[in-house]
């Protein structure tokens, strides 16, 4: 391909001297070619807009700039149009000389001689990147104006509206036309006073922006709450020309601010206050009682039994009941009482303006009397009792977490008392701190061996040869010395520790077993006391069976001591479990029979084989008849089962005559021997001796 070369050539002189300053000074892109479209000059703007230097331009053709945009029939128009018109003018996509692709708006206009032959083009250009840019600028801003989800409303510097957009017709009810030449006043609710505005129109002054929350009226008359921000526009010299006011309804917001600090402050079970709240009131009524020089009583008021309601009818009908508790406790109180759901079945009520404690004392008696009237939730109709414990201030406590505590110790007592309601007294709250200090050292009274197992002698009511031994527990505290079961074992029950220590009481057992066996010592079968608590670890049976596989020594040397209350609380569940005992080797007993009440109808299910009577029938044995007879026909009615039968707490000779005469099998008690260490046992029972 030949290639002509051209030196940078000035305007052609028939242009040259009319428009040499416009050529040279045009903010517009000036490019000239001759008849073939080869160029022959471009101004400097040409250079600044493509990129080219005059030197690369000249010589070429305008097909340099050519971004393939537009497709070979744009070009085909084009030249059809300056033929047929003489010039051609419209927006293109060309390309500068480092690549980047840009529209311009461009004139092609042709030039003739004075014998109106062709000679040369003339194409004008200006870049419309910029302009492009402040078109889609202005509609994207268009845009969002109109489609922002916030109220926008333009006014002008008097306020005068100009301009809303949809969000504000659709929060506000003003349609544009009803709204533009008005001003925000139309939106003035009155629910701010004038010193609001005039504060913040300080602001916008100052600072030229505000915002804040606002009360507006809607078209309809509707109150609502909006969050408003307002915004100065000022021109180059700083004069203002605009203020703009953008705003979103906010009633959803209140809304849930409010249900959250409902949610925060009351039970959404049953409506009530809760602790939060509680806290809040009675520290507002303490202060009052103390201006006043009154007393306030504090309530704290405990369901009894509540759990086997949801365990047994399930936790729609459990919370059924709480809600009609809560509801009868709140109509059983005074406007100025306060009722509050701590959370479970536990409420506290405050009763205000309290003279003596008698008085609160009647209340709670009233209270427990009213929720044992029966409680129909579908169709169950429940009964429920309450145990309550009662605190005064400014007696019993100088602060409400105080009295509250002291509240629940008494509660605690009351149930143990079995005595529905209870009075506070400085006494409990020295039991409190002892039980207290028993749990946390029983925590690790396995861990430091201060735990010991003992075993009882059981033996046979006519021969005096032993037949069992039980197993039971004792614990030498180094500094509180030996305390006794009775008061260390419910703790345990209580607060789950049992779990660990029942099982180690079996490894215990199984570990001196194996020892006595591996001596060929004969060992009757030894009892292992299971509470009711341990029936609901989900892997009882499984963990006694590894204790005695890995002891080793055989299921059938343990005998399950149940107490007769735990089993027939939750039948449904215990009876497999005992079955689960029973099929591995396990031998079964029934502990305290008689003590609760005995569902004799459900006693042919449990497989067990020995029966333990209570020892407070022993005890009565020879000074109460009826003792007597129902002793004498708790043993009839075992051998008539092919069960075993055991007395315990025998203590004196005329009681175990009397045994005797009844054909019970065996006897456990004081007057035979008290628990004793493995190694005094061994000595006195295991070598052949008997009791005589």
């Amino acid at each position: 391909m030949i290639r002509h070369t051209h030196k940078p050539n000035p305007l052609p002189e028939h242009l040259a001297l009319p428009y040499a300053t416009i050529f040279r000074d045009s903010q517009e892109a000036i490019m000239v070619t001759d008849c073939n479209s080869i160029i022959v000059c471009v101004n400097p703007a040409f250079v600044a807009i493509t990129g080219y230097e005059e030197a690369e331009a000249i010589g070429r053709t305008p097909s340099l700039l050519k971004s393939n945009v537009q497709d070979s029939e744009f070009y085909v128009n084009m030249w059809a149009s300056i033929h047929a018109n003489g010039k051609w003018q419209g927006e293109i996509w060309n390309r500068r000389k480092n690549g980047e692709i840009y529209p311009e708006w461009l004139s092609i206009n042709p030039v003739h001689d004075d014998d109106g032959n062709l000679i040369n083009y003339v194409g004008m250009f200006s870049d419309m990147t910029n302009r492009k840019n402040t078109i889609s600028k202005l509609r994207l801003h268009a845009q969002v104006f109109s489609n922002a989800s916030e109220g926008i409303m333009i006014t002008d510097k008097r306020l005068c509206i100009l301009s809303v957009n949809q969000a504000f017709t659709a929060m506000t009810g003003y349609t544009e036309e009803e709204a533009v030449g008005r001003t925000p006043h139309l939106l003035h609710s009155g629910i701010q006073n004038q010193y609001f505005y005039v504060k913040m129109w300080e602001r916008i002054h100052a600072s030229g922006y505000w915002q804040g929350e606002i009360w507006n009226r809607r078209k309809n008359g509707e109150i609502y709450p909006e969050w408003l921000s307002i915004s100065t526009l000022r021109d180059e010299n700083g004069h203002i020309t605009n203020y703009i006011g953008m705003f979103t309804d906010i009633t959803e917001r209140k809304q849930s601010e409010e249900h959250l600090k409902y949610l925060a402050h009351f039970d959404r079970l049953t409506g009530l206050p809760n602790r939060t709240l509680l806290g809040e009131l009675a520290k507002e009524a303490t202060i009052t009682a103390q201006r006043t020089n009154c007393k306030l009583a504090v309530l704290f008021i405990d369901l009894d039994r509540f759990k086997m309601v949801n365990d047994s009818l399930g936790h729609n009908v459990g919370d059924s009941l709480l809600q009609q508790v809560a509801a009868r406790l709140s109509s059983a109180t005074m406007d100025d009482h306060i009722v509050s759901r701590l959370g479970g079945d536990e409420f506290i009520i405050v009763l205000k303006n309290q003279r003596e404690p008698e008085e609160a004392v009647t209340f709670a008696r009233k209270l427990i009397a009213d929720l044992r009237k029966p409680f129909v939730v579908g169709d169950n109709e429940l009964y429920v009792n309450a145990s309550i414990g009662i605190c005064m201030y400014p007696e019993h406590g100088d602060s409400f977490e105080t009295l509250v505590r002291h509240a629940d110790l008494a509660m605690y007592e009351a149930k143990i008392r079995k005595c529905g309601c209870q009075l506070f007294d400085p006494g409990i709250n020295d039991t409190f701190q002892r039980k207290l200090e028993l749990e946390n050292e029983l925590r690790w009274a396995i861990s430091k061996n201060q735990l010991h197992v003992h075993y009882q002698p059981q033996v046979q009511a006519g021969t005096g040869q032993v037949e069992g031994l039980e197993a039971l527990l004792r614990w030498n505290h180094p500094t509180l010395g030996q305390v006794p079961p009775s008061e260390f074992i419910p703790i345990a029950e209580e607060t789950g520790i049992i779990m660990d220590i029942g099982r180690w009481v079996l490894k215990e057992v199984c570990s001196q077993l194996a020892q006595w066996h591996s001596r060929t010592l004969n060992v009757p079968p030894i009892a292992v006391n299971l509470s009711a608590r341990q029936f609901k670890a989900p892997d009882l049976v499984a963990s006694f069976r590894d204790i005695v596989n890995r002891a080793p020594c055989h299921p059938g040397q343990i005998v399950i001591e149940i107490t007769e209350s735990s089993s027939m609380n939750d039948i449904d569940s215990v009876l497999p479990i005992l079955h689960e005992f029973k099929a591995i080797g396990f031998r079964i007993a029934i502990d305290d029979f008689g003590k609760e009440y005995s569902a004799l109808g459900y006693m042919k299910k449990f497989p067990i084989d020995i029966l333990k009577i209570d020892k407070s029938f022993v005890q009565e044995l020879t000074s109460d008849t009826k003792s007597a007879v129902i002793t004498k026909a708790i043993i009839d009615m075992a051998h008539g089962m092919n069960l075993r039968v055991i007395a315990e707490g025998v203590e004196y000779d005329e009681q175990l005559a009397d045994l005797r005469t009844m054909n019970c099998d065996i006897v456990q008690g004081y007057l035979i021997d008290p628990p004793m260490s493995p190694d005094m046992l061994e000595s006195r029972y295991l070598t052949g001796a008997c009791f005589t």
